[in-house]
């Protein structure tokens, strides 16, 4: 077979082994349509990991699908509606977890699925990828046999995902995983070009490890600092680039490191994966930790859950916003104690691991009192268990986060970061043969002597030292509460007014004003959540207030920024 493009290569390996089979062979990202003319059959695939989305909408007679919703808004006889449990799912996670969307009778296909439709039949999905059948035992290797190992296959996948006919270049935090892309990229290829994004707040800015780490290596590098006045002109078109209700704001960063990588690359790679594979957040462990400590069956454990159900919490609540405001910016006890008090109130009487891990995956930033008091009814929780998945409690956590996290979140972010100004955006470390490696890696081996991700930084501090990269993680969020406060405050009044709420009729106005109140008291866990509405609000007036089918269709038209599914990437 001689073809000239990625597309070619698929319809002949679907001739050549069937779809199925195919689909097994294929290396990276893509979202896949087929039409099979001759049986009448309409097959849609999405990769392993999620890397591409896939949506499809199906009213029991038609099925419309897109890689954005906005495309399937297009559909003439489709009204869209707010599904409610997406819309709890938005409060409780930041971002809709798979496969909801934001609309009623409209999904996203699955990672690692296949769905097929014949005309006379209804979609039937089937699952042709999933890590735990790729898992292997091999407690007995050596630490430097599987490091040796784990260089090698990170090697091979990382150069395939430099194939291009145009420039590529890597995002660079100066973190674990970016420096061991970018190290290892430099080590085998010509040099790369690297890009990073700092902030004027000194707490939430790592540009100079950064550029520690790309001066070592030698790359081609370019630094941008980011304001709050570069944010402020980024939220107006938040609900034009995340077209459901998205509330990550590193996607504001995401969003201006694209646009300046798009300057000088028409491809970029970017190392997401490596806490969920690796054993990155710390999370994973502290809070079964915490569970065994606090919830036992000890006499301690049972004062501590008998405190906690005897406090009245709204006035701890209330006391603790004014001593925060009143506070030293500069110190952090008040802080320390609210948090310390919050977790014990919402993990009170959860006696079992099974139970802590459901609280831990399934209320992160709305518990459900508080969600049902801002939704004003019971909403259904997605329901998982630690029996869901297999190992101990840091395994758990990564295969939770490899199915919902990364995928509805991370995934999103860089997706439509990058296809917004244009370019592609690759996702190195989520080969599948790597994670189905760093997932049979024995748990010691991913959080060891040397920390988190333990191997991935014996193998980094061969090429890097260590010196340049050991330092507190602070992940790639800005200073939301500050710019809250400061440049965005002006987008708060408007969209969290109490009249415009209510008007709405989906929130509890009464609720959002409490939230605001405190925010502005300087509860700490105010922040995030008023940022949450903030978020949900940009996206409802652009998509839900007063949407033309005019508007709609513009929306889905080609544009510069349009997606180009890929098998090889």
């Amino acid at each position: 077979f001689r073809g000239s493009g990625d597309s070619e290569v698929i319809l002949a390996a679907f001739q050549e082994w069937g779809v199925l089979e195919a689909v097994k062979r294929f290396l990276g990202m893509f979202a896949i349509a087929l039409w099979d003319a001759k049986h009448g059959k309409l097959t849609l695939i999405r990769d392993r990991l999620g890397v591409k989305p896939l949506y499809y909408g199906w009213n029991g007679r038609t099925l419309w699908f897109g890689s954005e919703l906005k495309a399937l808004r297009a559909y003439p006889h489709w009204q869209p509606r707010i599904d409610s449990a997406s819309l709890a799912d938005f409060f409780r996670f930041s971002y809709i977890v798979e496969p909801r969307s934001i609309y009623e009778n409209v999904s996203k296909l699955p990672p690692g699925h296949i769905l097929e439709l014949t005309r006379a039949g209804e979609p039937s999905l089937q699952r042709y990828w999933n890590v735990l059948d790729g898992l292997r035992t091999d407690e007995q290797a050596s630490e430097e046999v599987m490091a040796d190992e784990l260089e090698a296959l990170m090697t091979d996948a990382f150069k395939l995902r430099m194939v291009s006919d145009v420039p590529v270049g890597v995002f660079l935090s100066g973190g674990v995983d970016s420096s061991i892309v970018t190290a290892l990229l430099q080590k085998h290829g010509p040099p790369v070009r690297t890009f990073t994004i700092g902030f004027d707040d000194p707490r939430h800015n790592e540009a100079h490890h950064a550029e520690q780490v790309a001066k070592h290596l030698g790359t081609i590098h370019t630094t941008q600092m980011v304001s709050e006045g570069e944010a402020m002109q980024v939220l107006p078109s938040w609900g034009d680039l995340f077209d459901e209700p998205f509330g990550d704001c590193s996607g504001i960063p995401t969003l201006l490191v694209s646009r300046m990588a798009a300057q000088h690359v028409k491809v970029v790679l970017s190392a997401d994966g490596g806490d969920e594979l690796f054993g990155g957040y710390n999370s994973y462990e502290a809070v079964f930790g915490r569970l065994q400590s606090m919830q036992g069956q000890s006499a301690m454990g049972r004062f501590a859950r008998n405190v906690a159900a005897a406090v009245p919490w709204e006035r701890v609540d209330g006391a603790l916003a004014g001593r925060l405001a009143s506070a030293d910016p500069g110190r952090s006890r008040s802080r320390s104690m609210s948090l310390r008090l919050r977790y014990l109130r919402e993990t009170r009487g959860l006696s079992t691991t099974g139970r802590m891990f459901e609280h831990v995956v399934t209320s992160l930033y709305w518990h459900d009192d508080d969600l049902r008091d801002l939704l004003g009814k019971e909403t259904p929780r997605l329901r998982r268990s630690s029996d869901d998945y297999p190992g101990g409690p840091g395994d758990q956590m990564s295969l939770w986060d490899l199915e919902h996290y990364l995928p509805g979140d991370i995934l999103a972010k860089v997706d439509r970061a990058t296809m917004a100004v244009g370019i592609e955006g690759r996702e190195p470390l989520l080969d599948h043969r790597l994670v189905e490696m760093a997932l049979s890696l024995p748990y010691r081996m991913r959080r060891g002597p040397l920390g988190t991700k333990h191997l991935l930084r014996k193998v980094l501090y061969r090429h890097v030292p260590r010196s340049l990269i050991e330092r507190p993680k602070m992940g790639f969020s800005p200073p939301i509460g500050r710019w809250l406060s400061g440049a965005l405050k002006p987008l708060v009044d408007r969209y969290l007014d109490r009249r415009r709420i209510a008007q709405q009729g989906l929130l509890n106005p009464d609720t959002v004003e409490t939230v605001k109140r405190r925010f502005e008291a300087g509860d700490p866990f105010s922040v995030q959540r008023v940022w949450l509405l903030l978020a949900f609000q940009l996206w409802y007036a652009r998509w839900m207030e007063a949407p033309t089918a005019v508007q709609d269709r513009d929306a889905a038209a080609p544009s510069a920024g349009s997606r180009r599914d890929e098998v090889l990437a």
